[in-house]
C-alpha cells in the first residue's frame, strides 16, 4: 500500500491543490449539461460528477506536467492560459443552455456574421473579469515548481489514469441512455471539442433504391414511405412563414403563464386551422430550414451534397417560382449558395434591403424588421401573382437571447404584463404574431390571400434559454421545447390530423407536398400530418450522436459506435434515396 501510495500520489504533492481548485468549474458545466438532457437525479449526477472531477483532473495534470517539462514557470502565462481554458468552457455552457448541445465543430460555422455587442454588456464584462482573477488568483496561489523527473513522473501517472478512464468508464454500468449521456458530459470542452472536430463523420449513400438490408431497417422504422392523403390541391401561392426560435412556450395555447393577450394572434391561428406540435428534430437555422426543406435529419450530408432532393427541387420542377426571403444577411454561413442548391431561384436578404432607399433605415441589429419583410413579400408576390409561387420568409426580431432591442419607430399593441415591458423573447413573439396577423390582412387587401393561398407558419429551430424569464414556463413541460405548425387557408381545411406524439420537423415537407397533390420523394423521412395511421420515428442528430425515438422507446446511438446494429442504423440515417 505504501509503494502504491509513493508512485500515485507523490507526484501530486506540489499539484493537487492547484489541480483540484482547477477543476472546480468543470462540475457547473457537468451538472448543467445533465440538468439540461433531463437526467439530473442524484442516482446520475453523483457518479457522474465524481468523474467528471476526476477526469478533469488528470487533464489539467497532464497540462501542467507538459508546462514544466518544457520549462514554463511564469505564473501569469499559466493564469491567462487557464482564462482562455474557462471561455471555451463558458462556450460548451452557453450552448448547453441554449441548444442543450456541447460546443462542437457546427457551431464554429455560426460565429461569422453575429451580432456580438452583448460582449458590451457590464454583466458579461463583469462576468469575464471575476474568471480573469479566478484564474491568476488560483494559480499565483497555488502553484508550485516541480522538478522535472516529478513532472514527467505526474504526467506518466495522469495518462495511464486517463486511459483507464477511457477503456473502463464505470458510467457506462448505469442504464441506457443514462449510460451514455453521463459519459457524454465527462471529457474537458477543449477535449470533447477537438474530439467532435477530429472524429470521421459518416459518408453519404446517395442511391436510386435501397438494398435488403436497409430497405428491412427502413420497414421498421416506417421511413421512405410517405403517402399522399386526398386533401391536396393545386395552390398558385405558397407562404412559409419561418420563425426564428418560436416555441410552444411562448404561447397561452401550450402555456398558461403566457398572457392570453401577447399571443392571442398565434392562438387563434393555431386553433383555428389545421395544426400540430412538433418534436424538433435538429437546431441552428441552417440546419432547422435544412430539414424542413428535404425531411432529412442528417443535415450536414444534405447540404454538403448540394442536397439530393427537396421540397423546394420538387416545387420547382412542377413550375413554381422559388424565392427565399430573409431579414439578415444572405451569405450568413452561405447560405445564399446552399438554398440556390436545394432549389430556390432567389435568396434575397439584407445586403439587397440595404440597397433600397425605403428598407434600408429599418436594417440594423440581425437585420431587417420583420415588419418590412412582410411588407417586401406582400410586394414580391403582388409581383409575381400570376405565376404559381413559393416564398419563405425567415424572420429575425426573436433572435436569441432577448429579441429585437429597437422596433425603429414602428408601433405595436403593448402588453402590460411582467417581462413585457423591455426587451424579452416572449415580447418579441408577441409582436411577431401581431406581425402575421398584420401580413395575413396585407395580403386580403392585395387579393393574394384567396382560394389559390396556402400559408404555412412555423418556426426554423426551438429556443432553449429561459433567461431572464424563467418564471414564465414553470412548472416545465417538455412540449414547451415542440414546435407550432399551422396551415392556414380561406377555405378552412378540415381533413383531420394525426395525434402522434412523434409528429415532427420531419413532416413538415411530406404534409407541404400532400397539400400540393404533388408526388412526395421517396427519400423523404417523414409523413404528411393529414396520413394519421402512419406510424413514425423522430430522429435528432447532434454534432457526434443521434436519438432515434419511436412510439416504443428512446435509444441513443454514437456515430463512431462498433455495434455492427447501431452501424445498420447510421447507414439508414446517411441513406438518400434519388429516385
Amino acid at each position: 500500500m505504501h509503494f502504491l501510495s509513493k508512485l500515485i500520489l507523490k507526484p501530486f504533492q506540489n499539484a493537487w491543490q492547484l489541480l483540484a481548485v482547477l477543476s472546480v468549474p468543470a462540475l457547473l458545466v457537468g451538472w448543467f449539461g445533465l440538468s439540461q438532457l433531463n437526467i439530473a437525479e442524484p442516482i446520475y449526477v453523483i457518479p457522474a460528477e465524481l468523474m467528471k472531477f476526476l477526469c478533469e483532473f488528470l487533464f489539467l495534470g497532464i497540462l501542467l506536467s507538459v508546462l514544466q517539462l518544457i520549462g514554463l514557470k511564469n505564473k501569469w502565462f499559466l493564469g491567462i492560459l487557464m482564462f482562455f481554458y474557462y471561455v471555451a468552457m463558458t462556450a460548451d455552457l452557453v450552448l448547453l443552455w441554449y441548444f442543450k448541445e456541447r460546443f462542437g465543430a457546427k457551431y464554429f460555422d455560426t460565429l461569422e456574421g453575429g451580432d456580438y455587442n452583448f460582449m458590451k454588456d457590464w454583466r458579461i464584462i463583469t462576468y469575464l473579469t471575476l474568471v480573469a482573477l479566478f484564474s491568476i488568483f488560483s494559480v499565483r496561489k497555488f502553484l508550485k515548481d516541480s522538478p522535472r523527473l516529478t513532472a514527467l513522473h505526474r504526467l506518466i501517472v495522469c495518462v495511464i489514469g486517463t486511459t483507464l478512464l477511457y477503456v473502463a468508464n464505470p458510467l457506462w454500468l448505469l442504464p441506457k441512455p443514462m449510460n451514455f449521456y453521463t459519459t457524454y458530459m465527462m471529457p474537458p470542452s477543449v477535449v470533447y471539442t477537438a474530439r467532435a472536430m477530429l472524429a470521421k463523420q459518416p459518408p453519404a449513400h446517395i442511391v436510386p433504391g435501397l438494398d435488403p438490408q436497409t430497405a428491412l431497417l427502413a420497414r421498421r422504422y416506417n421511413v421512405f414511405d410517405a403517402k399522399q392523403t386526398p386533401v391536396g390541391k393545386n395552390y398558385m401561392r405558397v407562404i412559409l412563414i419561418a420563425s426564428e426560435s418560436l416555441s410552444n412556450k411562448y404561447m397561452h395555447h401550450f402555456n398558461l403563464n403566457i398572457p392570453p393577450e401577447a399571443s392571442a394572434p398565434l392562438d387563434k391561428l393555431y386553433e383555428e386551422n389545421p395544426s400540430a406540435s412538433l418534436k424538433h428534430v435538429t437546431l441552428s437555422t441552417l440546419y432547422g430550414l435544412s430539414v424542413i426543406f428535404t425531411s432529412h435529419p442528417f443535415v450536414r450530408l444534405a447540404y454538403e451534397n448540394a442536397y439530393p432532393f427537396s421540397l423546394v427541387q420538387t416545387l420547382r420542377d412542377n413550375g413554381f417560382h422559388t424565392a427565399f426571403l430573409r431579414g439578415a444577411n444572405e451569405t450568413y454561413m452561405d447560405e445564399n449558395v446552399l438554398f440556390k442548391q436545394a432549389g430556390f431561384d432567389e435568396v434575397i436578404g439584407a445586403t439587397y434591403f440595404n440597397t433600397r432607399e425605403d428598407y434600408k433605415k429599418y436594417v440594423n441589429w440581425w437585420g431587417l424588421l420583420d415588419r418590412k419583410l412582410f411588407d417586401y413579400a406582400v410586394e414580391y408576390l403582388r409581383i409575381h401573382k400570376n405565376e404559381p409561387t413559393f416564398i419563405t420568409l425567415l424572420t429575425v426580431d426573436s433572435h436569441v437571447p432577448l429579441g429585437r432591442l429597437d422596433y425603429l419607430g414602428e408601433e405595436y399593441q403593448e402588453i402590460n404584463e411582467r417581462f413585457y415591458d423591455s426587451p424579452t423573447l416572449p415580447r418579441a413573439f408577441a409582436r411577431f404574431g401581431q406581425d402575421v396577423e398584420r401580413f395575413l390582412n396585407n395580403l386580403t387587401q392585395q387579393g393574394l390571400f384567396d382560394d389559390d393561398t396556402l400559408v404555412l407558419i412555423m418556426p426554423d429551430h426551438p429556443s432553449y434559454s429561459n433567461t431572464p424569464t424563467n418564471a414564465l414556463f414553470k412548472p416545465f413541460q417538455p412540449q414547451f421545447d415542440n414546435l407550432p405548425f399551422i396551415i392556414v387557408t380561406k377555405e378552412k381545411i378540415t381533413a383531420p390530423v394525426a395525434k402522434d406524439e412523434q409528429l415532427s420537423q420531419l413532416d413538415i415537407a411530406p404534409t407541404i407536398l400532400d397539400l400540393l397533390n404533388m408526388d412526395i420523394p421517396r427519400g423523404m423521412f417523414g409523413h404528411s400530418i393529414f396520413d394519421i395511421h402512419a406510424a413514425r420515428s423522430v430522429f435528432d442528430i447532434k454534432e457526434d450522436y443521434a436519438v432515434i425515438t419511436t412510439r416504443y422507446g428512446q435509444q441513443v446511438i454514437p456515430l463512431n459506435s462498433r455495434s455492427k446494429e447501431d452501424k445498420a442504423l447510421i447507414d439508414l440515417m446517411s441513406t438518400f434515396v434519388k429516385e
